[in-house]
């Protein structure tokens, strides 16, 4: 058998695998429909645009909801994002998260639940405030937490004991707390 037989051997073998996987023979190249290829090259992957989110900011002795875009929807993105303060065009705005002798934030989240009750840790700022500044706190806290899903709240000391928690009608209670307590003091 000669070499020339063995590549006509080949030749045959492989028309008859090309075949019988599927893959037909042309004489001439087609070109692709139109769309088959991705136009340009690969896009460049941008982060998706934050969601809008109210949160809540000190307006005189009563609390007004601001919408601002948010990334982080968690508990401590409600709190980063109070803790940056209002637009700087709403001058009349203010917030109280930050302790004003430290700059250090007043509440820290200490757990949240799968059924979204954040437990926040208070620290030694709070008792510094006055008596209507404390409660505006934890209603500028409390109904921004509401606005992401996290409905209940409950106020640990740093040795993580629940503490009473003063409403706007000066009720002191010990249960968690959500955003209808602080309903009072939104701004109509």
């Amino acid at each position: 058998m000669t070499a020339r037989w063995w590549r006509i051997c080949a030749v045959a073998l492989l028309l008859v695998g090309a075949t019988g996987c599927g893959v037909q023979l042309q004489d001439a190249a087609e070109p692709l429909p139109e769309g088959a290829l991705p136009a340009g090259g690969p896009a460049a992957s941008e982060p998706p645009p934050a969601r809008l989110t109210k949160v809540h900011f000190v307006n005189g002795g009563a609390l007004e909801g601001v919408v601002e875009p948010m990334d982080d929807r968690s508990a401590n993105g409600v709190l980063a994002a109070l803790a940056t303060g209002p637009p700087v065009d709403r001058a009349e705005l203010r917030t109280l998260v930050l302790d004003p002798a430290t700059g250090t934030p007043i509440f820290q989240v200490q757990s949240v639940s799968p059924y979204g009750e954040v437990v926040l840790r208070r620290g030694e700022g709070f008792g510094a405030l006055p008596a209507l500044d404390q409660v505006l706190l934890t209603g500028q806290v409390v109904l921004s937490l509401d606005e992401v899903g996290l409905s209940r709240v409950v106020v640990v000391d740093e040795a993580g004991t629940p503490v009473p928690v003063t409403l706007p009608d000066l009720r002191v209670v010990k249960r968690p707390i959500t955003a209808s307590d602080f309903d009072d003091l939104l701004v109509p």
